[in-house]
């Protein structure tokens, strides 16, 4: 049986739940919408705004009597910093507690990356004194909040971001790879109800890498190494074309043999190849390509989007605020 505590918990975040939901809400819905009894929703309310978690926010229209006082969160409870690293350039947003974007910018790195990165939070830390979280997208492989690969950011290699951060600045952190964190976003902004499996890939200024969601989770492997394509033996200097770029390949036949390679492997039912100069005009010789070796019966469904930043973005805004809550 739960405990007092147990049950407190419980309620406190059910009624967060439908604050995220609503911009404003009265006790009376609030209850009426998650099946707790009206004294028991305004114990909750009274316990969020003496955190500051939740403000009055006016009054709900009546037809008639006394007009209910509606309540929100408090969109400066809380704030989150994502910065997100590819190429030579730090992109950076500050979110409030409703994720809405109040502050971004974006810096090249003129100086090290660990230096740049420092100088951000600090100067984040002092003009958001609420600073409750910070999520850092890395286009490389991360492991246990280091950056693993021997391709991308030498210069970070073997340093722990997350220890770093947290000792300095005494706020939650996550490190993520760039595709893991696309993919859930790309998961959580479409409608997958129907999908089991989905697949990413994408071609940066760090080469090109992939990921994917297997029912609703997203797979990084025993070592978080999987999506690491330059690594696939698809042709002799596979590796070099993360640094040397593309030119002069068949980049049909590249995209058309990694994806011919998750289909045997995996069998998703959606491939989202995100757009980029090469491919911009070749999705159906890919798929055309992909046939020569799949069974039509098994092909999944291949979209070119050109919506990764917004994906990316989202993932990391998400698990932000996850590190808050």
């Amino acid at each position: 049986m739960a405990n007092s505590e147990t049950i407190k918990s419980i309620n406190i975040k059910t009624v967060c739940n439908i604050l995220k939901e609503n911009e404003s809400i009265s006790k009376t819905d609030i209850a009426k919408y998650t099946g707790l009894s009206f004294p028991t929703v305004s114990t909750v309310i009274e316990h969020l705004i003496e955190k500051n978690e939740v403000i009055e926010a006016g009054m709900k229209n009546s037809l008639g009597g006394r007009c209910a006082k509606k309540y929100s969160l408090n969109p400066m409870y809380a704030v989150s910093l994502i910065l997100y690293l590819e190429g030579n350039k730090i992109n950076w947003i500050v979110n409030d507690f409703c994720k809405n974007k109040i502050d971004n910018g974006c810096i090249d790195l003129k100086n090290g990356i660990l230096e740049e990165m420092d100088n951000l939070v600090s100067l984040v830390k002092s003009q958001y004194t609420k600073l409750a979280s910070i999520m850092i997208g890395v286009a490389g492989t991360v492991k246990d909040g280091k950056i693993v690969s021997f391709i991308e950011y030498t210069e970070l290699q073997g340093i722990n971001l997350i220890d770093y951060f947290i000792k300095k600045y005494n706020v939650p952190i996550n490190v993520e790879n760039d595709m893991n964190v696309a993919v859930k976003g790309y998961w959580e902004r479409h409608d997958t109800k129907n999908i089991k499996a989905v697949v990413n890939i994408y071609k940066g200024h760090n080469g090109i890498g992939s990921s994917m969601i297997l029912e609703g989770n997203v797979w990084k492997g025993t070592c978080n190494f999987a999506g690491e394509l330059h690594y696939l033996p698809i042709c002799d200097n596979n590796l070099e074309y993360a640094t040397s770029g593309f030119n002069g390949v068949n980049i049909v036949k590249y995209y058309g043999k990694i994806i011919q390679s998750y289909i045997a492997l995996v069998n998703p039912n959606l491939i989202v190849l995100y757009n980029n100069s090469y491919i911009s005009n070749k999705l159906e010789e890919i798929k055309s390509y992909c046939t020569l070796l799949i069974p039509k019966e098994v092909m999944p469904n291949i979209i070119i989007s050109d919506e990764f930043i917004d994906d990316y973005e989202y993932g990391l805004i998400q698990m932000a605020k996850d590190l808050i809550d």
